[in-house]
């Protein structure tokens, strides 16, 4: 339905400004779908007026609107009129047998009050209870809440054949399975079989029945058991979280203590290579360094002997004596040898030689001419270096160390002479002297290198003797 009119009344289904002038009116009248105002016009007073009036009411209309604002026209009365050159007022739809209240106003005694445009307000009242009874009695047939402007009328009109194709359809559907039936020869079971295929569909139903309650109490098992695995799983992620902490910090203690191994195991291979030089290292070597400088013999870095070119001092003589007097005792002590004819008396820089005769200072000053006593010392020394070496020959001989020959002195110790120089001061030349002590430190130096041999069990002997 494009529109609905009553009476000789125009019903405009968009807005218009007659509505914005009574609030009442725009409240009450309006299309129900999209909210469009109306606009409310009489027909018959527009015939009734001069053309200059009726142009008037079609420009104001009943609140100041235009008239041709939003009117839908309808097809039939587009059919009657036909042709071109219409006015604007035939376009409207006037429901015949209904007495325009707005020319009855004017028929009468005058004395009804106007609106603002000239139209009784009494017409108006009428009017208006006239066009609720038609949108009622509308309402009544479609169903569908009125008034409607023509996009409405045109939505509700897609729905309602819409609604029309979707019951044909329908019925189509019915009278399909009317037809199916109809061919069929259907007749009715005998009472019998009717109740046995009712008892067996019954019990169908009821193990149907039977099984979606066990079912339903499986679901309900499986449920349970599901909360009870997620609960489960919750623990055992907990307990994965705590035994990853745990790894974690084991690795960390790990390698800490893989740190602190290997730092330990460095010092291990430090100090058994300290330990292993150390054993290679004997402690008369380090203490008593046999060495030469010069023309002169050294030990411990202290000259033995002295000349007129580099007269040496008798406090650095002394040293070396005291020096070569300790070693042979201490290497005499370590090899538990007692001295047959001398006894010596290690005194630091005053060392001195004992015999069943006497003692005697091996330590100066002295006088060439008068040294009788200092010579006897040097040569009762150069007796027990001699002495010595015929023991260590003698343990040589006894207990032969593997690859090893026994032991020769490199300078040949005879009496007074070692390497054929006497070791007398009194008139010898100092230069032969500090030759002969040379000599006499080179043998003692061959008796300490056999003494550190035995000791550490190699029967190698090492060299580096001084220079003669």
């Amino acid at each position: 339905m494009d529109s609905l009119l009553h009476g000789k009344l125009l019903v405009p289904l968009k807005n218009s400004p007659a509505f914005q002038r009574d609030a009442k009116v725009q409240d009450k009248y309006k299309v129900n779908c999209c909210r469009a105002r109306l606009n409310i016009v009489d027909v018959d007073a527009l015939h009734s007026e001069p053309a200059g009036r009726r142009s008037a009411l079609l420009g104001a209309s009943v609140f100041g609107g235009r008239l041709d604002e939003s009117f839908v026209v309808l097809d039939s009365r587009r059919n009657q009129q036909g042709g071109a050159g219409r006015s604007l007022d035939e376009s409207f739809v006037v429901l015949p047998g209904s007495a325009s209240a707005l020319r009855q106003a004017n028929s009468g005694s005058g004395q009804l009050r106007a609106s603002a445009h000239g139209i009784p307000l009494q017409a108006l009242d009428d009017c208006f209870a006239q066009l609720a009874r038609t949108f009622e009695l509308a309402f009544g047939k479609t169903k569908v809440d009125q008034p409607l402007c023509g996009e409405c009328g045109s939505r509700v009109r897609e729905e309602t054949e819409a609604a029309c194709a979707e019951a044909e359809a329908e019925c189509a559907t019915y009278e399909a399975a009317l037809a199916r039936l109809a061919a069929e020869d259907a007749r009715p079971l005998p009472p019998e079989e009717f109740e046995a295929q009712r008892a067996s569909a019954l019990a169908e139903a009821e193990a149907a029945e039977a099984a979606a309650l066990a079912a339903e109490e499986a679901l309900a098992a499986a449920l349970a058991e599901a909360d009870a695995v997620r609960k489960e799983a919750g623990e055992l992620a907990a307990l994965e979280a705590r035994y990853w902490h745990g790894f974690n910090d084991l690795q960390l203690h790990m390698r800490a203590h893989a740190e602190e191994r290997d730092v330990l195991l460095r010092r291990i291979d430090r100090s058994a290579a300290a330990l292993e030089r150390l054993r290679r290292t004997n402690v008369y070597n380090d203490a008593f360094h046999i060495w030469h400088d010069g023309q002169f013999g050294t030990i411990s870095g202290f000259r033995m002997g002295r000349t007129s070119q580099e007269p040496v001092e008798w406090d650095e003589l002394n040293a070396a004596w005291g020096q070569a007097v300790f070693l042979l005792h201490t290497l005499a002590q370590a090899c538990k040898l007692s001295f047959s004819s001398h006894r010596l008396l290690p005194m630091g820089s005053y060392p001195r030689i004992a015999d069943r005769k006497g003692v005697y200072e091996l330590f100066g000053p002295v006088n060439k001419l008068y040294c009788a006593a200092y010579d006897r010392a040097m040569v009762a020394f150069l007796a027990c270096l001699k002495e010595f070496a015929e023991y260590a020959r003698g343990v040589d001989l006894a207990d032969p160390a593997p690859g090893a020959a026994p032991l020769e002195l490199p300078y040949a110790v005879e009496g007074d002479r070692v390497g054929g120089l006497t070791v007398k001061l009194m008139f010898n030349k100092d230069a032969r002297w500090s030759r002969a002590l040379k000599y006499l430190l080179t043998d003692l130096k061959w008796c300490l290198s056999w003494v550190v041999a035995r000791q550490e069990g190699r029967g190698a002997r090492p060299g580096g003797s001084p220079n003669p």
